[in-house]
């Protein structure tokens, strides 16, 4: 605090006090507070500051007694905002009342509470600052110890909500993964319970074409039950890490022209597929489940009349392939999680046919590859699911060797 013209004929030292000398020294000497006057000038002068400034920073009297020497004791994280506001009560005059942080001469650092008035002579005009700091330093620490420990029972309060929402969507997932598993297993399984027992006892009265017509469903229920259970084995896997990918050179124009025939057959749906002649180095049975699974997310997701088309294309160093439906599209708000474990897509109810694990699979299976899996608009409307895979190269002992899912 400093600034204005110097007083006329101001007694300077530390022999000036106002009021009693020795009652105010005295007094100053024993309360735990430093106390001292300074004198409102350019350099700020301090006319007095009580002995316990020397304990409590370890500088010497004629250390202490250098112009401003109590701006050079400010801790640099503080200086800037402290000087600032020092400058601001000496241009105003209003009461001088900040904590803040000081440097001791060993180094330590101190929490000082500041107070000081400016005093005024008998005609109003600016004399001097009386005030007095205190050593907080303890109750700094006592609350920055308070803040920790805080911060720590939020942290954990946090992490057991966060704990908290990860069980209530595992045990909703959990219900989901049974009620659809429940559901996908039992219809067939029933079916083909069924058709056994009606074979069991019917089975020598029954015509050639109705049996034969038994035995094909009989199959179809049977390769329903076995897909879902390889699609859940190989979730499992892909989880623990300990599925690799089993990659030789695939004719992938082939191979879904093969998927599609077979997936028109069972559904009964038109088709048509747009395929480049394109040969990859890819694990041929996992590409062959990632059409299969969009497939069947295009089949359960639009209706019987809906355009399906599948496309085999060459994208730079990989190959892109595509299932698009001319649907109702999907929700941009809902393409970031439909990748993910038992998500059925929007509006599905809960006896909706589909574990929710189909679309999950080809994400992992591309990722598998070093690809990606996503979802975006179809031009013209709808919905386009893609899978890019990078066509790894080929390793040079195979040769010429191939093969086909």
């Amino acid at each position: 605090m400093n600034g204005g013209p110097e007083p006329a004929e101001r007694p300077q030292g530390e022999g000036w006090l106002p009021g009693t000398a020795g009652r105010y020294r005295a007094l100053s000497e024993q309360i735990p507070a430093v106390l001292y006057s300074e004198l409102r000038t350019p350099d700020g002068a301090v006319i007095h500051e009580s002995p316990q400034y020397q304990e409590l920073f370890g500088y010497k009297a004629e250390e202490i007694a250098q112009p401003d020497f109590w701006k050079t004791l400010i801790h640099p994280e503080d200086r800037e905002w402290v000087l600032a506001e020092n400058e601001r009560v000496d241009r105003t005059g209003d009461p001088w009342n900040v904590e803040y942080r000081a440097l001791a001469k060993d180094g330590r650092v101190v929490w000082l509470r500041d107070h000081a008035v400016l005093v005024r002579g008998e005609h109003g005009e600016p004399d001097y600052w009386q005030g007095y700091y205190i050593d907080i330093t303890e109750q700094k620490q006592a609350e920055e110890a308070l803040r920790q420990a805080l911060e720590r029972e939020h942290r954990a309060l946090q992490r057991e909500r966060q704990a908290a929402r990860q069980l209530r969507a595992l045990d909703e997932m959990k219900n989901t993964f049974l009620d659809a598993v429940s559901h996908e297993l039992r219809t067939p399984l029933a079916t083909v319970i069924g058709i056994a027992l009606t074979l069991q006892r019917a089975g020598s009265s029954l015509t050639e074409e109705d049996a034969a017509d038994l035995v094909d469903r009989l199959v179809a229920n049977a390769g329903k039950l076995d897909r879902l259970l390889a699609d859940l084995l190989d979730l499992d896997r892909l989880s623990k890490g300990i599925l690799a990918p089993r990659r030789s050179r695939t004719d992938l124009a082939a191979l879904v022209d093969r998927v599609a025939h077979e997936w028109r057959q069972r559904s009964g749906r038109q088709l048509k597929v747009v395929a480049e002649p394109v040969v990859a180095w890819v694990d041929s049975a996992k590409v062959e489940r990632v059409v299969e699974n969009l497939l069947a997310n295009a089949g359960r997701h639009t209706t019987p009349d809906t355009p399906v088309w599948v496309r085999v294309a060459r994208q730079g160093e990989g190959v892109l392939l595509a299932v698009e439906d001319a649907g109702g599209g999907v929700p941009r708000e809902l393409r970031a999680t439909l990748f993910e474990p038992f998500r059925r897509g929007p509006g599905a109810a809960a006896h909706a046919p589909g574990v929710g694990i189909g679309l999950s699979l080809v994400a992992r299976f591309a990722e598998l590859h070093g690809g990606r899996a996503w979802v975006q608009d179809r031009p013209g409307g709808g919905a386009s699911f893609q899978v890019l895979l990078p066509d790894s190269p080929e390793p040079a002992d195979v040769g010429g060797v191939g093969g086909r899912a």
